[in-house]
C-alpha cells in the first residue's frame, strides 16, 4: 500500500493556469471578502499528545522488533544483515527473485556501501523520463535505501528525487528496501518533523514523497484480499 504527497510545482506554486502564487492567493481572499492573510500560520498548543507519545519511549532495537511484527501483517519480508553482508545478502534476494533486471535508485549509499550489480541500471537524472520508467517497467527488481521507516505501520519514507523517480517504486515485480538502524523512527509524527527541520533549514524536498507499506493490497472484489495487483508482487525490508 503505498501513499503519496506531492508538493506544488515551483514554476506554477497556484496549480492554476500560469498564475503564480502571490496572485493566486490573492484572487482567493478577494473573493472570500477579506484582506490577504501574511501573517505566519501559529502552530497550535497540543492538549494531547498522543501523537508524539506514542512509541517515543522505545530504543531503537524496540522499535526494529515493532516494525518485524507490524511487517508481518502487511506481506512484508524483513532480513536483518550488517554493511560487509550487505552485498551478498541483496544479491541472494536477488537470485531468489529470479534474477534480474535490476534497476536502482541513484542513491550515494549505494556507492558508500560499495554496492555494484553488473548488469543492472540506475535511475539517472541524465536520462529521459520515458528511458527511466521504460527500464523501471522491464525489471523484476528494485533497489532502493529509505529516507526513514516507520516502525508503527512498517513504512519506508522515500523522496521522489531526479535520481528516484517514482516509478521506480511502483513498476518492477519485486521490491527491496535498505533500511538502515538510525533512519528508523516511531512513526509518521516523526518523519514528518525530519522533513519539515529540512524544509525550515532551507534544505530542497523531493517534488513528491512517498510512503509504502509492503506491496499493493486489494480487497475491493468480493473482500478477498489480493497481495500485488497493481504494484510490486513482494516487498523485503533489509536492515542493516
Amino acid at each position: 500500500m503505498t501513499t503519496s504527497f506531492s508538493q506544488p510545482d515551483k514554476r506554477n506554486p497556484a496549480g492554476s493556469g500560469g498564475s503564480n502564487r502571490d496572485a493566486f492567493l490573492s484572487r482567493v481572499a478577494e473573493s472570500l471578502g477579506r484582506p490577504r492573510r501574511t501573517d505566519p500560520v501559529q502552530r497550535p498548543a497540543w492538549k494531547h499528545t498522543v501523537h508524539l507519545d506514542t512509541l517515543a519511549d522505545r530504543t531503537t532495537e524496540q522499535l526494529v522488533e515493532v516494525l518485524k511484527e507490524q511487517c508481518t501483517f502487511i506481506h512484508t519480508q524483513v532480513i536483518e544483515s550488517t554493511p560487509a553482508l550487505l552485498q551478498r545478502t541483496l544479491d541472494d534476494l536477488i537470485a531468489g527473485f529470479g534474477g534480474g533486471p535490476v534497476i536502482r535508485s541513484g542513491d550515494p549509499r549505494f556507492a558508500e556501501y560499495g554496492l555494484n550489480f553488473p548488469g543492472g541500471s540506475v535511475w539517472s537524472p541524465d536520462a529521459s523520463r520515458e528511458d527511466n520508467v521504460r527500464r523501471a517497467e522491464a525489471a523484476n527488481v528494485a533497489l532502493v535505501f529509505a529516507d526513514y521507516a516507520l516502525a508503527e505501520s512498517g513504512t519506508v519514507v522515500l523522496e521522489s528525487r531526479p535520481d528516484q523517480g517514482r516509478a521506480l517504486h511502483f513498476l518492477p515485480a519485486h521490491y527491496i528496501g535498505v533500511i538502515q538502524r538510525d533512519r528508523i523512527v516511531p512513526r509518521s509524527t516523526q518523519a514528518a518533523a525530519a522533513l519539515n527541520r529540512r524544509h525550515e533549514a532551507g534544505e530542497a524536498l523531493g517534488s513528491c514523497i512517498n510512503l509504502i507499506s509492503g506491496p499493493s493490497n486489494s480487497a475491493d472484489i468480493e473482500m478477498q484480499l489480493v497481495v500485488g495487483v497493481h504494484g510490486p508482487l513482494r516487498a523485503t525490508y533489509v536492515l542493516i
